[in-house]
């Protein structure tokens, strides 16, 4: 086979095509919820960014809390798809949507009766909550929605959902914010993106049950969910305790320090995670890589050691251009420059790449089926909001703090994953 027909066959794999087409969809909601920041920091001040960004990082522990059901559902969808169990599936999706309801009904309840606790405990606004409370519940469903799509390998539909709900959130938010809404303006950009969501989600959901699946001659069939289940504990530790050590800082410095600095936090903050955020398509590329392995009856190491030094190249260039030129980044992207940001932006960026090895690894162990992880990140989360609470005499020991347990972070996950080699 000459050099040609090979590259045509690389070229035409289905995995290869597939992984394409998720790593430009992924790439382009990243780069338009990025512009999304950026455009909240420059229409907002620093104390309203400093509200805002701490209310997406108690949004986004809700949202990793049910993430993992994408990642157990898929595993189990994609069973169900491949023995034609359509039965089965169409039971376990119209089961979850149901208990999903009656969740999100609960949250929003619990937001609303708890409203003036959380906005004394964050400083900001009881509507700010509420508004936060719906967020969190409309979002609940998305799980259960990419997961279909995912195990039908309907990896467009998948991707152009993304975009679709990025895009709505980025108009929405910025016309809000420029009518003078201010953080709620931001906030209605969120909704408006769950909303989006959730439409075009049934939209297509309900076509392919009726044309692809033919849902009117399926009867469903019972399924025992313990195992989904089980399956999905550890795995939402493992999530979730990763949003803490990833987010719990800037809630902790919004509640320990003044508005003001709080925001130049978060500003330097938003600029340092474009490390973590460029290399994050490897992260969801490695996963089925590795599930393919774990079910191959092997373990693919060379993949975890490729899959890092792609992710070490796009975070420590970053992390240079951080040191070297933080006034210049930061005018970049903000459009305007602080000495406490300047200070900051260096030292977040570097934090931000090890966590960022971190979640490669993390997603790694996952697809191996390897669980064991979600103790260690669970206590390193627990100790670093133990130790940011107790030690944070000023903003630059709480960067130091985060930077220590990010490199901590990486050679736990990593030392974990060396010995699931030797065990497989």
């Amino acid at each position: 086979m000459n050099l040609s027909a090979r590259l045509k066959k690389i070229l035409i794999d289905d995995l290869v095509v597939h992984t394409a087409i998720v790593f430009l969809g992924t790439t382009l909601v990243g780069a338009v919820n990025f512009l999304y920041h950026i455009v909240c920091v420059r229409l907002l001040s620093p104390q309203d960014y400093g509200t805002f960004n701490a209310l997406i990082s108690f949004i986004m522990f809700t949202s990793m809390a049910i993430s993992p059901l994408a990642t157990t559902l898929t595993r189990f969808f994609s069973e169900y798809i491949t023995k034609q169990n359509f039965g089965a599936l169409v039971f376990v999706f119209s089961r979850l949507t149901k208990r999903l309801l009656v969740i999100s009904l609960l949250i929003m309840a619990i937001f609303w009766l708890s409203s003036s606790f959380l906005a004394t405990f964050l400083k900001v606004q009881k509507i700010h909550v509420v508004i936060s409370g719906l967020i969190m519940s409309i979002s609940l469903f998305q799980p259960l929605f990419s997961s279909l799509f995912v195990s039908l390998q309907k990896f467009k539909i998948y991707s152009f959902i993304g975009i679709l709900t990025s895009l709505g959130k980025l108009i929405t938010g910025i016309i809000f914010i420029l009518l003078g809404w201010k953080v709620l303006g931001g906030l209605f950009g969120l909704a408006a993106a769950s909303v989006v969501l959730i439409m075009f989600s049934l939209f297509f959901v309900l076509g392919i049950f009726n044309k692809e699946i033919d849902i009117k001659k399926v009867v469903p069939v019972p399924v025992d969910l313990s195992y989904i289940y089980k399956y999905f504990f550890p795995v939402g530790v493992t999530m979730l305790s990763f949003t803490a050590l990833i987010s719990a800082d800037v809630i902790l410095v919004k509640h320990f320090f003044s508005p003001i600095e709080a925001g130049y936090y978060s500003i330097a903050q938003m600029v340092g995670k474009i490390a973590f955020y460029l290399p994050s398509a490897l992260a969801i590329v490695i996963l089925p890589k590795s599930t393919r392995a774990y079910v191959t009856d092997g373990s693919d190491l060379k993949l975890l050691y490729k899959s890092l030094i792609l992710a070490a190249i796009c975070c420590f260039s970053i992390t240079a251009v951080s040191f070297l030129f933080p006034k210049a980044i930061l005018r970049a992207l903000t459009g305007e420059v602080n000495l406490v940001s300047v200070e900051l932006v260096g030292l977040f960026s570097l934090a931000m790449s090890f966590y960022a090895f971190t979640w490669i690894v993390v997603n790694y162990l996952l697809g191996m089926h390897n669980t064991k992880i979600a103790l260690p990140i669970l206590l390193l989360a627990v100790l670093e909001g133990v130790v940011i609470y107790n030690c944070h005499p000023t903003l630059k020991v709480v960067i130091y703090n985060l930077l220590g347990f990010s490199v901590i972070s990486f050679f736990a996950s990593f030392i974990i994953a060396k010995s699931t080699k030797s065990n497989g």
